[in-house]
């Protein structure tokens, strides 16, 4: 009876140290494979990382598509203008090229612009 008192103690205190040991082993293989998952599905060129910029960049390119389209708009409508409407070709040319009708004057109005403390 002592004899089987002592060896169900030595099997517990080696499954305890055994039991121990295969924790620590299964706790460090378990880390292993989600360290080589976190690899394989997040950093990787195909991963969550990369697929998360993919969705950032198409939406960056979305509104960028969305500011071209609304500048295209407004040079169109600037053409139409310029080849349909006499009175705004006549003025655009006044304005940025200071043209004038045959008889008239064109005053230039110069202002002064101080730079370093001077006018000149």
């Amino acid at each position: 009876m002592a004899n089987q008192r002592s060896r169900s103690t030595n099997t517990r205190s080696a499954r305890k140290t055994g039991g121990l040991f295969q924790n620590k082993v299964a706790w460090i293989s378990g880390f292993i494979i989600l360290m080589i998952l976190f690899q394989i599905f997040v950093m990787r060129d195909e991963g969550l990382y990369s697929l998360l910029q993919l969705k950032q960049e198409v939406k960056d390119m979305k509104a960028h598509i969305a500011r071209l389209e609304i500048e295209k708009a407004e040079l169109e409508s600037e053409r139409d203008r310029l080849l349909n409407d006499p009175d705004y070709l006549e003025r655009i040319a006044r304005e940025k090229f200071r043209m004038a009708k045959p008889g008239e004057k064109v005053f230039h109005v110069v202002t002064e612009t101080k730079k370093d403390g001077k006018t000149r």
